[in-house]
């Protein structure tokens, strides 16, 4: 592959992305039912990527997508009941563009989703698919779904098998951590904003990462710091203060104590990553000095909840009532 070259990555899907969501989807149904002989394809009454509590993801290259696969809680009676099925997603769409075909794509997206859906607190995964189409199945047969039994038509009249499967548990990889919550004269707060490699999941953190052998908590704090930002180390750095973490991230969850402490800049700088590592620089989205009062109004989690952790480094902060 050429430098500079666009690759592959799995990305969140959003309502902006319905319209390309569709034309992936029909495009792929169009060219499998040309080939099987099988008329018009019938279409949704409403985009699958707007149902409510759906999510979604894609696998994105250089803006185009390749492949999409999107869930939502399961209601009961095959979704004929306004209740859900407690623990169980539905996932509702997979589908890859025509001529990207056979390059396991669609295990990518399907293996991001169920990830997602794990973060949501999902513990079974269903899907349908329909019988004539061998390859599907053995694609979702590679990712542990397993045929029910359940045959019924859908809404073509095209027969469809039910699969399903127990969502799988993420490994924990505990690694201690140290971060630095740095805070401007205006009471702004740094945070960056990161995309997951392995499941296209968005989030806000503060500036850090784990401590290496032989380094302290606080040494790791102001080498995560400087690579991360490439600013200037903070003023009056204070803590440590332990920080329970429960934080999933490219395929391993974290469970650990993170030890974090808070620094102050005299103005709000931008953050230059030029000295972060290959994955971070691929998975950074962004920076942000966020007021403390609208910490809660990021459109991503913000992982984790800064406030306690602000209350009890500096207590006589504004944050402190």
């Amino acid at each position: 592959m050429s430098y500079g070259e666009p690759v592959p990555i799995i990305r969140q899907l959003s309502p902006a992305d319905v319209e390309d969501v569709a034309s992936v989807w029909s495009s792929a149904l169009e060219v499998r039912r040309r080939e099987l002989g099988l008329g018009p394809l019938v279409a949704a009454s409403d985009p699958v990527l707007s149902r409510e509590g759906a999510f979604g993801v894609g696998l994105d290259e250089g803006g185009v997508l390749l492949a999409i696969a999107i869930a939502m809680p399961a209601r009961g009676d095959d979704g004929r009941s306004e209740v859900n099925v407690p623990g169980l997603a539905h996932i509702s769409s997979v589908a890859t563009l025509p001529g990207h075909w056979g390059r396991g794509y669609g295990g990518r997206v399907v293996r991001a989703v169920m990830s997602q859906a794990t973060r949501r607190g999902y513990a079974r995964a269903q899907l349908w698919t329909h019988v004539s189409n061998r390859g599907a199945q053995r694609a979702y047969q590679r990712e542990g779904f397993v045929d029910s039994g359940r045959r019924r038509l859908d809404d073509s009249g095209e027969a469809i098998m039910h699969f399903t499967r127990q969502l799988p548990e993420i490994p924990v990889a505990a690694r201690p951590a140290a971060r630095m919550v740095c805070v401007d004269p205006g009471g702004g707060i740094l945070v960056m904003h990161w995309r997951d490699p392995l499941d296209g999941f968005q989030l806000w953190e503060p500036p850090g990462g784990g401590i290496e052998a032989g380094e302290t908590p606080y040494d790791a704090a102001l080498r995560e710091w400087s690579e991360e930002t490439g600013l200037a180390i903070p003023d009056d750095v204070v803590g440590p203060t332990d920080v329970a973490r429960d934080a999933v991230f490219n395929g391993n969850r974290g469970l650990v104590d993170e030890q974090f402490f808070l620094g102050r800049l005299p103005a709000p700088e931008v953050p230059v990553i030029d000295a972060a590592t290959e994955v971070e620089q691929q998975t950074y989205l962004g920076h942000a000095w966020v007021p403390w009062y609208d910490l809660g109004t990021l459109a991503d989690p913000l992982m984790p909840d800064l406030l306690p952790v602000l209350r009890r480094l500096a207590p006589d902060g504004p944050w402190g009532s």
